[in-house]
C-alpha cells in the first residue's frame, strides 16, 4: 500500500505543545488593546535555516501552528513528509536551536490545515508530452491551464470562490532545484551530489490543498488528524488529474457508429475539436439550458473517447495516468 507524501504542510494543535522556545520569538501585538496576541519564528528572516519553516504560539486561542517543506529532512529530503517520515520532521525541528516542541503530542491530536500532495515521477516534459497536456482538457469548462516557469504547466479550476480555487502543478524538478533561491538548501546537504541525481529526469506533479474542506474532499477522511490524513488510502493526486482530463480509462471503448454519432465527429471536425466554440454556435438551437447540457455532454464524451483513441495521444495521457497510480 502506497501512502501519500507531502511536500508542504500545516498543522495546528494545543499551544501546550510548545515546550520552550531556545531563541526570542516575534510579538504580535493586538492594534486596540495592546495585548499580546502571540509570538512567532519564520525562517525567512533566518539565513540559518535554508528552508521554509513557520512556527506561531496563539495566546487568546490556545493554538500552536507549525508549518514546513520537506526540505526539513535535508539528506531525506527525496523521501518528502509521510506517515513514516512526519515523526524525523518534527523531531528535526528540536535540533535546530529554536524551540523544543513535544513530537508525541502534536502527532496524536494535532489537526492538518494546508498540505501540498506531491509525488516525483520518471517522465520527461518534452514538448510533445506538454502539447498533449494543453489540447487534452477534458473538463473545459471549469479547468483552465498556463505554463509555469516555462518549466510545467499548471491547471487550475476556473473559479471566483477561494474556497473552490484548485490548481494541479506538473514541472521539471530538477531544473526547479538548482534554482538560485535553492543552492543555499543544496549546499547545505551532505548528499548533494545524490540528491540531484535522484531528481535528474523527475517531473513533480503538485496538488495543493490549501483548506480543511479540501483536504477531507481529496483524502476521504472524516477529520484532518495527521495520521487519519497520511494514511488515507485515497490518491488525491490521481483524483485532480482525472478531474482535469476525465477518466482516460473509462472512456477506452468506442461507442457504436451510428448516424447520431456521426453528426457529433462531424462537428468535432468543422470546429477543430473546440468544445466552446460548439457549444456557442448549438445554443441557439436548442430552447432549454438542459437540453443543450445533455448533447454538449455526449459531445464531450465522444470528444474524450477519440482523443484517447488518437495513438500517442492517448499512450502519454495513459501512461501518465499509470504514473500517478
Amino acid at each position: 500500500m502506497q501512502f501519500i507524501t507531502l511536500d508542504r504542510i500545516k498543522i495546528k494543535a494545543n499551544n501546550k505543545y510548545l515546550l520552550g522556545q531556545q531563541i526570542k520569538f516575534n510579538e504580535d501585538y493586538d492594534h486596540r488593546s495592546g495585548s499580546l496576541k502571540g509570538e512567532y519564528y519564520s525562517s525567512k528572516a533566518d539565513g540559518n535555516v535554508p528552508f521554509n519553516l513557520f512556527i506561531a504560539e496563539s495566546k487568546p486561542k490556545q493554538t500552536l501552528t507549525i508549518e514546513f517543506s520537506s526540505k526539513i529532512l535535508n539528506e531525506d529530503y527525496p523521501k518528502l513528509i509521510s506517515r513514516e517520515t512526519i515523526k524525523d520532521c518534527l523531531e528535526r525541528i528540536n535540533h535546530l536551536g529554536i524551540c523544543q516542541i513535544d513530537t508525541e503530542g502534536i502527532i496524536k491530536t494535532g489537526c492538518i490545515t494546508s498540505m501540498d500532495v506531491t509525488t516525483d515521477v520518471n517522465l520527461g516534459l518534452t514538448p510533445q508530452v506538454l502539447d498533449m497536456l494543453n489540447e487534452r482538457v477534458g473538463n473545459y469548462r471549469r479547468y483552465k491551464w498556463e505554463h509555469y516557469e516555462n518549466e510545467g504547466i499548471v491547471f487550475s479550476r476556473d473559479v471566483k470562490s477561494k474556497d473552490c480555487k484548485e490548481s494541479l502543478i506538473l514541472y521539471n524538478k530538477s531544473k526547479e532545484l538548482q534554482r538560485s533561491d535553492n543552492l543555499p538548501f543544496l549546499n547545505s546537504l551532505p548528499n548533494k551530489p545524490q540528491v540531484l541525481d535522484y531528481f535528474k529526469g523527475k517531473t513533480r506533479f503538485e496538488l495543493s490543498l490549501d483548506t480543511p474542506r479540501k483536504i477531507k474532499r481529496y483524502t476521504e477522511v472524516e477529520d484532518t488528524y495527521i495520521m487519519d490524513v497520511l494514511s488515507t488510502k485515497a490518491n488525491p493526486l490521481l483524483k485532480a488529474f482525472d478531474y482535469v482530463f476525465g477518466n482516460v480509462e473509462a472512456c477506452n471503448e468506442s461507442k457504436p457508429h451510428d448516424y447520431e454519432t456521426l453528426t457529433m465527429e462531424l462537428l468535432l471536425v468543422q470546429y477543430d475539436n473546440d468544445l466552446k466554440q460548439i457549444e456557442q454556435t448549438l445554443r441557439g438551437l436548442f430552447k432549454s439550458r438542459s437540453g443543450l447540457t445533455k448533447r454538449m455532454n455526449k459531445i464531450q464524451e465522444l470528444w474524450a473517447v477519440r482523443q484517447t483513441e488518437a495513438g500517442k495521444g492517448k499512450n502519454i495521457l495513459q501512461g501518465v495516468r499509470n504514473l500517478l497510480r
